[in-house]
């Protein structure tokens, strides 16, 4: 997948119980997507703060981060996890099990 929008989306998956330890202090991959054209990309790492944090950045113009503590996730549990961005509407919302949990300000065009 390769061919999404730098300008405005949105990505959802499940995290299946017992796939993913919340708290266990080491870095997961969630997600790592690049433009073919490299103009942009998205990741989504578990990190071993025990933080979910999602980058946006658009080549030659910057990078917006969001972060939450996932460190109380019950491991044994199905959890939804979304995220939307807008650069027109200047923001990035994460969800976690449908709400929002943190929300960041897109500082460039």
């Amino acid at each position: 997948m390769n061919d999404w929008n730098t300008e405005k989306g949105t990505i959802e998956f499940w995290v299946r119980k017992d796939k993913l330890q919340w708290n266990d202090g080491t870095i997961h991959v969630l997600l790592n997507l690049t433009k073919k054209d490299a103009s942009g990309s998205i990741f989504m790492i578990k990190d071993k703060d025990n933080k979910l944090k999602f980058f946006h950045v658009i080549l030659g113009k910057g990078r917006t981060d969001i972060e939450t503590n996932v460190s109380e996730l019950n491991s044994d549990k199905d959890h939804y996890v979304a995220v939307t961005w807008s650069v027109k509407t200047k923001q990035i919302r994460l969800f976690i099990d449908g709400e929002v949990v943190a929300e960041s300000t897109i500082k460039y065009d």
